[in-house]
């Protein structure tokens, strides 16, 4: 059975626990950012060591989607997912030991070795599994678990400022863990058998759903890591309060997955990102220019939530354009989390020798691109600027 071809009637079961996988495996991605401030006071890690641990999870991320997308015919989406969450596991429990900045990019690396794995197996059951009618709905319900992933690992944080930041890492590893029972009774497709490859056309790389998805992973990947730290440092606001803020976000990251899933059906993918590329763009900044007040702490926490609704959006263009062919969609992540990688790096390195404000401006700034880029009228298929209709296979 083809893993691409979606079946007629939805699995509901089925669904629900690849989606509760996949919220196990972001709780771990994500769990660091809220608490940096202590782990950075507890472990003497600077800005640019933050940035620098915050590029290593995104380029781990896209390391093993690349590898993940190669292998998943060969393996299989179920093999792939539990490998995925084994490494999570092991990850958060790396994370929770840590004794200083060497370990702490350690458990970086393994968190993001286990997101990037599961998630070419995990976008490839969800059209399957949710029906060939229900694929905008599902790509939204299953972009709410990854905003459930990201909630969870802010309530973490706030739980880690008043018990200890090692406490979120544990509740990590125990998510990780009940994912990976959970997911042992998921039935999907058997492996195809197709050979390991790393051939994928060359608009996985250039075309329509990475610039959307690498927009929002400048945002998702480079800026609000920063947020908690930026609100400690220039707001003083106290760590658990800046770990409540990025949980407001959170909280509103899901009701957005199911917005822009919606509108994605309603309008097309391109209008949505064009909107939401505009929404991002005024409050971001609102967020990193003007004076701290509650206005001001509601456009960030809005910008934290809106930016999750990019990705299904991305992926429902992608799931379009390369259907089951994992390589492709492999790919496709690894561009697009490699540029974040890129951007928490930058933001980091050169924040800590100019101003962490001023490069988070130009973080902030890039949903425009959206906006600027886009044409209303655009096909998925299409690439974000005009280019040739041949596309050459990359290997």
């Amino acid at each position: 059975m083809d893993p691409g071809v979606s079946t007629s009637r939805p699995q509901w079961l089925a669904f629900g626990l690849v989606c509760l996988a996949y919220l196990g495996v972001t709780v771990g991605e994500q769990v660091l950012s809220p608490v940096l401030p202590d782990v950075s006071a507890d472990l003497g890690i600077s800005e640019g060591q933050s940035g620098l641990a915050f590029g290593m999870l995104a380029l781990a991320i896209a390391v093993a989607n690349l590898v993940g997308g190669a292998v998943l015919g060969r393996t299989g989406g179920r093999l792939l997912m539990l490998a995925g969450l084994a490494a999570t596991v092991v990850g958060a429990v790396c994370g929770a030991t840590a004794n200083g900045f060497a370990t702490v990019v350690v458990a970086q690396v393994l968190l993001g070795t286990g997101a990037g794995l599961y998630f070419p197996a995990g976008l490839q059951a969800v059209p399957f599994i949710a029906g060939s009618s229900r694929k905008g709905f599902a790509m939204g319900i299953y972009g709410v678990a990854f905003s459930g992933g990201l909630t969870g690992a802010a309530l973490l944080g706030a739980l880690g400022a008043a018990q200890g930041w090692r406490l979120a890492f544990w509740a990590a590893a125990g998510l990780g863990a009940a994912a990976f029972v959970a997911t042992l009774g998921v039935r999907l497709p058997p492996a195809t058998g197709a050979p390991v490859s790393f051939r994928f056309p060359r608009r996985a790389l250039t075309g329509l759903p990475t610039f959307i998805g690498a927009v929002g992973a400048i945002c998702q990947y480079g800026a609000i890591p920063f947020l908690t730290t930026f609100a400690v440092t220039e707001w003083e606001l106290r760590a658990g309060q800046a770990a409540l803020l990025l949980a407001a976000g959170r909280v509103i990251s899901i009701l957005a997955k199911v917005v822009g899933g919606a509108s994605s059906d309603r309008v097309g993918p391109v209008v949505s990102a064009r909107r939401t590329g505009a929404l991002l763009t005024v409050t971001g900044l609102a967020w990193v220019l003007l004076p701290a007040g509650w206005f001001v702490y509601a456009c960030a926490a809005l910008f934290a939530g809106t930016v999750s609704s990019l990705f299904p959006v991305a992926n429902m263009v992608a799931v379009d354009e390369f259907g089951g062919h994992g390589p492709s969609l492999g790919a496709y992540r690894s561009a697009q989390i490699g540029i974040g990688a890129l951007a928490g790096w930058s933001i980091g390195r050169i924040g800590e020798s100019t101003s962490l404000r001023t490069t988070l401006a130009i973080a902030v700034a890039t949903p425009v691109l959206l906006v600027v880029l886009l044409r209303r009228n655009q096909t998925p298929s299409a690439e974000p600027t005009v280019r040739g209709s041949a596309a050459p296979t990359t290997g």
